[in-house]
C-alpha cells in the first residue's frame, strides 16, 4: 500500500528574567476531544492520506514573523534524550530542536503526517514500510541528514548500548532490520504486520538523534543538536531553556517565531502570577498548570484576553507496588490496598478533573465505566470493604498492619497525602519520602522502593504503549510484575490487526490486571491548559498530554 503524504504548512523570581509580553484573540478552545488514536486495519491498496485543513483564522488575520514565545514549567530534566525519557515535560523542553520521520497534525493529534520522511510505503503483506527522505535537511552543526542517520537511530532503539534504557522500546519491538538502499531511502522489514508501528515512528519518542554526537556519548544528556526548527541557545539547569531559529530548517518559511524560551518555576502560585500578568503567555500542558480556582478566575475574569483548554490528558495515577519484595509481592497484600482505596474521594484531590480508569483510559480500548464501579474501591469503600481488607493482610500474616515508605517527587504529595490516608484505616503506616526525579528514576529502574505514587503519561491511546507497564521487560515495568498469560496476550495482541478482535484481548488484560493489582489505579487525568490569545498556530488540546506537536514551528504571535 502506498500512503503519499502532501506536504502542508502546517513573580519576583520571573521578573529578574522576563520582559513583559504583549498579550492580546486566537480561535476559543475547541470542545473536548476523544484522544484516541484509532487503531489501523490493515492496508488497502493505493490509500491516500489527504492534506491536512487549513488552519481557521480569523478574518484578516495572517501570520507574523518575530517575537520570542514565554512559557513556563513547573521544574525541569534529567536529560534531552527523547529516547531514554520517558516524561512529556523532557519532549516539551527539547522537542522544538528535533525532528522526526513522520510526526502528528498540531490541528488533529489523531492524523500522521510528513516530517523528515515526505511519503512511505507499506507492503501488500504489511510486513516492509520505506520511507522516501527529504533531500537537503541538515543537522543543527551543517551535516547532511541521510538514510544511514534513519539507521542508526533504529539500531540504538533496538540494540541500546549498555546502560541505555529506551523508555519506549515497543516502537522498534516489530523491526527485524533495516536497509538503506541510497541516501534517501529507508527500507524497515518486519517480524510481523503492526497496527502501531505507523503510529509509534510517529511521536516524538522516535525523533532521529545525531550519530555524530551519540558515537562518542550513550545519551544526549543536555545536548539539541537535531533538524528542527529551533537551536538550543542556552540551557541554566533549574531556570531557563532558549532556542533560537533555525534558518536552515527544511520547511520553507518557518518557524515564524525569532526563538522561544520556558521558564522553571516551581511554584504554582509564582507560575499562576507570571501567567496572570503576561509575562508569560503559555503553560507546558501538565496536570500541574491549575488549580479549580485559578482556572475559574481566567474564565470569568479574563475570558477576553485569556483562553483555557480542558481536553482529556493521556495520564493515569497509580500506586505502584514492588512486587519483587515483602510485603507487595504477596497478592493478598496487593489486593487489600487496591480495595482500601476510595476512587470517588480521590476525585476531591484533583478537584473534580479526573474519572475512574483502568490501566487504560476509557473509550477506544478502556473498561467501561460500568463495569469499573462494580469492583471494591471503585464503588466506594464501606465498613465491610474495610474489614476484608484487614482479613486478606491478617492472611497474609500483618494482622496488626505494617509500615512502609512511599517514595514521591513533589508533584505528587496531595496523591501520597491521599493513599496515605486511606491506608491507615486497614493499618498500614505509610511514610513519605521525598526525592528528586533522577532519583526516583534510578530507584524505579532498580526496584529500590516499597510504595509510590506516580502518573505515567503516554503521547497516545495505544495498547502497546499503556500495557508494556506489566510486561515482563517491559520499558516502564517498574514494579517487576510479571505473568506469563499477560505476556502472550500482550504479544498477541500487537499483531492483531483487526481491531475488534485486538481489544478483546486488551480487555483481558486489563482485566486480568486488576485482579492481580501489580499497581492500584486511581484515576484519569483531564488537563486544563491556559494560552493568551496572542498565541496563534497553538493547539492545546491536540497534544495529547504534552508529547505530541512540541516543535512550535506553526506557532506566531499576534499584536
Amino acid at each position: 500500500m502506498k500512503k503519499l503524504f502532501l506536504l502542508t504548512s502546517c513573580l519576583t523570581l520571573l521578573s529578574l528574567v522576563l520582559s513583559s509580553c504583549a498579550p492580546a484573540a486566537a480561535p476559543a478552545p475547541a470542545p473536548k476531544q476523544t484522544a484516541a488514536v484509532p487503531a489501523p486495519q490493515k492496508p488497502a491498496a493505493q490509500a491516500t492520506t489527504a492534506a491536512p485543513a487549513a488552519t481557521p483564522k480569523p478574518a484578516g488575520d495572517e501570520p507574523r514573523y518575530g517575537g520570542i514565545l514565554k512559557q513556563a514549567a513547573y521544574r525541569d530534566e534529567a536529560t534531552f534524550d527523547l529516547h531514554t525519557a520517558g516524561r512529556s515535560l523532557v519532549a516539551d523542553q527539547a522537542g522544538p530542536g528535533f525532528s522526526g520521520l513522520l510526526q502528528y497534525d498540531p490541528r488533529d493529534g489523531r492524523k500522521v503526517m510528513p516530517d523528515l520522511a515526505e511519503s512511505y510505503e507499506i507492503s501488500a503483506d504489511g510486513k516492509k514500510v520505506t520511507f522516501r527522505l527529504r533531500k537537503n535537511v541538515k543537522w543543527h552543526d551543517g551535516k547532511p541528514f541521510t538514510s544511514e542517520d534513519v539507521k542508526f537511530n533504529f539500531d540504538r532503539w533496538m540494540k541500546p548500548p549498555e546502560g541505555v534504557i529506551i523508555t519506549r522500546k515497543e516502537i522498534a519491538a516489530p523491526v527485524d532490520r533495516v536497509e538503506t538502499p541510497d541516501a534517501s531511502t529507508v527500507e524497515v522489514y518486519l517480524k510481523y504486520p503492526s497496527p502501531f508501528f505507523i503510529a509509534g515512528i510517529a511521536l516524538i519518542s522516535a525523533a532521529m538523534l545525531p550519530p555524530q554526537y551519540l558515537k562518542d556519548h550513550k545519551t544526549m544528556e543536555y545536548t539539541v543538536l537535531g533538524t528542527g526548527p529551533f537551536k538550543l541557545k542556552k540551557y541554566v539547569r533549574s531556570v531557563s531553556v532558549e532556542f533560537v531559529k533555525n534558518a536552515d530548517y527544511f520547511i520553507p518559511g518557518r518557524p515564524y517565531l525569532d526563538g522561544f524560551v520556558q521558564y522553571m518555576l516551581p511554584d504554582r502560585t509564582a507560575r499562576f502570577a507570571a501567567f496572570r500578568t503576561g509575562q508569560v503567555v503559555t503553560m507546558y500542558t501538565s496536570s500541574h498548570n491549575l488549580t479549580a480556582s485559578s482556572s475559574e478566575l481566567l474564565r470569568r475574569e479574563m475570558s477576553d484576553k485569556v483562553g483555557v483548554a480542558r481536553f482529556p490528558g493521556m495520564v493515569i495515577g497509580l500506586v505502584y507496588m514492588n512486587v519483587t519484595r515483602p510485603p507487595f509481592n504477596d497478592l493478598r497484600v496487593r489486593q487489600a490496598v487496591d480495595m482500601a482505596l476510595d476512587r470517588k474521594k480521590v476525585m476531591d484531590v484533583v478537584e473534580g478533573r479526573g474519572e475512574i480508569t483502568g490501566p487504560m483510559m476509557q473509550g477506544a480500548w478502556g473498561l467501561s465505566a460500568d463495569e469499573l464501579l462494580k469492583r471494591p474501591g471503585y464503588r466506594g469503600v464501606t465498613a465491610g470493604d474495610v474489614e476484608r481488607a484487614k482479613a486478606l493482610l491478617a492472611e497474609a500474616g500483618h494482622p496488626r498492619g505494617f509500615p512502609a515508605e512511599a517514595m514521591i517527587y513533589d508533584a505528587y504529595t496531595a496523591q501520597m497525602s491521599f493513599v496515605q490516608d486511606q491506608l491507615k484505616a486497614i493499618g498500614i503506616d505509610v511514610q513519605i519520602k521525598m526525592v528528586d526525579t533522577a532519583t526516583m528514576e534510578k530507584r524505579y529502574l532498580a526496584r529500590d522502593y516499597a510504595l509510590s505514587v506516580y502518573l505515567p503519561g503516554q503521547p497516545i491511546d495505544e495498547p502497546d504503549l499503556y500495557l508494556t507497564s506489566y510486561v515482563t521487560g517491559g520499558g516502564r515495568n517498574y514494579t517487576g510484575f510479571q505473568d506469563k498469560q499477560i505476556d502472550d496476550w500482550y504479544k498477541e495482541q500487537s499483531q492483531t490487526m483487526d481491531v475488534a478482535k485486538r481489544k478483546e484481548i486488551v480487555v483481558s488484560i486489563q482485566r486480568k490486571i486488576l485482579d492481580l493489582a501489580p499497581v492500584a489505579v486511581l484515576y484519569h487525568h483531564l488537563y486544563e491548559s491556559p494560552y493568551w490569545k496572542t498565541v496563534r498556530g497553538f493547539y492545546p488540546e491536540k497534544q495529547l498530554g504534552g508529547f505530541n506537536n512540541v516543535k512550535r514551528q506553526d506557532i506566531w504571535l499576534a499584536k
